[in-house]
């Protein structure tokens, strides 16, 4: 029998196979060995290439030449090997496929090695000037490709989307009380409260200010949503001073514009503090005037990605006040 008669027989055999094949499906493998071949055009070279025997090859693109039905390849001896119509069909998909393939093991090496994914923050009050705002440049600088997402938010909706994963961390200030166990919280570092007034007002002399000082004034305070955090924290730490505190469900901007336009005073962590023409930030120098800053995040969480961000963090916390413990956890 000729060879054109042994391939008519192949192909006719093929294509009744192909009517009642299973729905097996080429492993990657056999499609690795397809593009080898059709890349070196020769059953011996991609055999040596791939490190196997030619008979290895030529049994591994049989196999693939019965589940699509057909030959891939014409095979003229004393010639290179050359793709059929089949082949040519089949070939796109096949690179496309490896290469897919190939990028998604590379990412996820490179996410296992911290160096590639995504990472969701959530922070309350500022990254304006402290230790994590250093701690985000340098991670970023050390894993350019790594995306990061920021979320800022009230204390107890940092609370509520790091519960539900939505969140892979969060830095705030005055968490809710945590229970149950599911999340593992850090003291970082101790953050210093400021109060911002007018910079005309008679207070603005001052280079630092009282909690007795105050007194004078309206506090204004945010309370979004009804979240008391921030009222809490200072009527707590003002102690038996009384303080006339007003609350406004508003953005820290619109905050600072109310202050600029006279209608009271705002206190804020020393981070959150943004320069505003008009207003003047003094520090309280009362022996309570500071708020912890925590790390929080899920107790099983695994993410690389977190664990880098967080030491880097640490660093520049411990470089900061390195006085405040980093073991404080619930």
């Amino acid at each position: 029998m000729s060879n054109s008669e042994n391939q008519a027989s192949r192909t006719a055999l093929r294509a009744r196979n192909h009517r009642v094949r299973s729905t097996n499906r080429p492993d990657f493998r056999q499609l690795e060995t397809f593009l080898k071949v059709s890349e070196t055009r020769s059953f011996a070279e991609a055999a040596r290439q791939l490190g196997v025997s030619q008979p290895a090859v030529s049994q591994t693109i049989a196999r693939l030449e019965e589940l699509y039905g057909g030959d891939l390849f014409e095979r003229r001896r004393g010639t290179p090997v050359a793709l059929t119509p089949i082949g040519r069909a089949v070939l796109p998909t096949v690179k496309l496929l490896l290469f897919t393939v190939d990028r998604q093991i590379s990412r996820a090496l490179a996410t296992a090695q911290s160096m590639t994914g995504s990472l969701t923050i959530g922070f309350y009050p500022g990254l304006t000037s402290s230790p994590l705002s250093a701690g985000i440049v340098e991670f970023h600088q050390s894993c350019p490709g790594v995306q990061l997402r920021f979320v800022e938010a009230a204390p107890g909706e940092l609370h509520r989307q790091l519960n539900e994963r939505i969140l892979d961390i969060t830095f705030t200030a005055l968490l809710p009380e945590l229970t149950g166990g599911a999340v593992v919280k850090e003291r970082l570092w101790e953050e210093p409260l400021v109060v911002g007034i007018r910079d005309d007002h008679p207070l603005a002399a001052n280079e630092n200010l009282r909690w007795a000082d105050l007194s004078s004034l309206p506090i204004l305070l945010r309370a979004h949503q009804g979240d008391l955090s921030a009222y809490r924290a200072v009527t707590s730490r003002a102690g038996d001073q009384a303080l006339e505190c007003e609350l406004h469900d508003v953005s820290r901007s619109a905050l600072i514009e109310m202050v600029r336009l006279g209608l009271g005073a705002a206190i804020t962590l020393a981070s959150a503090t943004v320069p505003r023409d008009g207003i003047a930030f003094r520090p309280i120098v009362d022996e309570n005037a500071a708020v912890g800053i925590d790390a929080v995040w899920p107790k099983d969480d695994r993410n690389p990605l977190r664990h880098r961000l967080l030491a880097c963090v640490r660093k520049h916390a411990s470089a900061a006040q390195p006085s405040v413990s980093k073991a404080s956890r619930d």
